[in-house]
């Protein structure tokens, strides 16, 4: 168990918190050596405790309400102090804290579960466990047993802490109650099955409240299960919309190639179009694409969707010679081309030129801008070496493709190679 853990959380659940009306005063510039012992003005002091409690520095509330506690022996000071060295985690300076106000509150409530949860935090077990069962034995709170549990599972009694959270949770399924009874199986006694299946179900009937589904996220990490993680993520990113698990749904979906799953995602979150439109294209959905491409450009004006319409266009179409086709996609290809310089956009309008012979020429000027930014590409040599063939210059082609061979086994590839192999041997 973490050091101070314990401590931490009493003050969340014993402590109201402090007030923060300090904002509306401004103290002096102050350090903790500051503090003088023969001033005697609890308001002054008080101001000054609670503007620096405000302010983050606990180190000078705590001065000041230890302060306020000798002049005037009131309890309330002194607990106030113990709350600003617990988030410090002084516990040397807890212990004195605690030693010296127990001594004088000796049947104080709330200073005994401050001493229990520091014996917690101390691995102090017994000693934890005589104090909350005579707070239980007086009060009765449901809080005192609920850190009663936690000091028995210190003690390694499992079995009675599961039995505790076992009640709790069944009174009002609540969460703290249902993360400590997964720990306990999950973690102690080993029974994975039974944690997930207790967080699955309070997931699908209780409801998705972030620590009941992020305990569940990692234990479906630790576990390795993908689909679980897949479904997990998709409740915490319908709860609170957080990017993060849109990218962990994308990148599980990815990694298992599921991409009809991804699409589905995508087109009910509608986060990322983009992404979507590129697996459309992926998946040969042709008529989703360039709807969406469409849509995209008319909406942002942006000319990489421009290019990408005019590429879907293209192979979209079963009739690759259409004419009326091939004259929207040059349209299109010619203002991207004006004004951006992206090597894909390039060879593939430069390949459409060449393949076409409607400018081969231009065709090649599109390649070889391509090749600068990006000169191994064997698609590009590809694409260079069918210019050079549709010029005539077969033995200059043969040159261009030869060398890239021994890389690539691509259909399109192997057939423009032996066509200008062919050409080469007179053929």
């Amino acid at each position: 168990m973490p050091r101070y853990y314990s401590l931490i959380i009493f003050i969340l659940l014993f402590s109201s918190c402090a007030s923060k009306s300090a904002n509306d005063f401004i103290s002096p510039t102050l350090t903790a050596n500051s503090v003088n012992n023969n001033v005697k003005e609890a308001d002054l002091y008080l101001l000054y405790a609670l503007d620096a409690q405000y302010m983050g520095n606990n180190q000078l509330a705590a001065k000041y309400f230890e302060k306020l506690y000798d002049v005037y022996e009131d309890v309330i000071y002194i607990k106030e102090a113990i709350r600003n060295r617990i988030l410090l985690k002084e516990y040397s300076q807890i212990k004195k804290l605690l030693d010296k106000s127990l001594a004088n509150h000796p049947n104080d409530s709330e200073l005994k579960r401050f001493q229990a949860a520091y014996f917690l935090d101390m691995g102090k077990f017994k000693e934890a466990e005589s104090i909350l069962k005579s707070l239980i034995a007086l009060e009765n709170k449901e809080t005192d047993k609920a850190f009663l549990a936690k000091t028995q599972l210190g003690l390694g009694q499992r079995e009675k802490a599961l039995s505790f959270y076992e009640d709790a949770y069944k009174k009002d399924h609540n969460t703290q109650s249902l993360i400590q009874l997964v720990d306990i199986y999950y973690f102690s006694l080993g029974e994975k099955e039974k944690a997930i299946q207790l967080l699955q179900t309070h997931m699908d009937f209780v409801g998705c409240e972030e620590e009941v589904c992020y305990k569940l996220l990692e234990i479906y990490q630790k576990e390795k299960d993908l689909n679980g993680l897949v479904k997990t993520a998709k409740k915490l990113h319908e709860k609170t919309g957080k990017h993060e698990f849109a990218e962990m749904i994308l990148e599980i979906y990815s990694y298992q190639k599921e991409y009809d799953g991804a699409i589905e995602f995508l087109e009910k979150s509608k986060i990322d179009d983009s992404a979507l439109l590129e697996l459309y294209v992926l998946k040969k959905r042709f008529k989703k694409a360039l709807a969406l491409a469409s849509k995209l450009y008319n909406e942002t004006q942006d000319l990489h969707f421009l290019a990408q319409l005019a590429m879907i266009e293209y192979e979209s179409n079963e009739d690759k010679k259409d004419p009326a086709m091939l004259q929207s996609v040059q349209k299109k290809f010619d203002k991207v081309v004006a004004t951006l310089d992206v090597p894909t956009y390039n060879n593939f309008y430069g390949y459409i030129l060449i393949d076409h012979e409607i400018d081969v020429e231009k065709g090649m000027n599109l390649i070889e801008r391509a090749l600068k930014k990006l000169p191994n590409a064997p698609y590009f040599i590809d694409s260079l070496a069918w210019g050079h063939y549709k010029n005539g210059a077969c033995q200059k082609a043969y040159d261009t493709i030869y060398p890239i061979m021994i890389m690539v086994n691509e259909p399109e590839i192997q057939e423009h190679y032996e066509t200008i192999k062919a050409c080469k041997e007179g053929k």
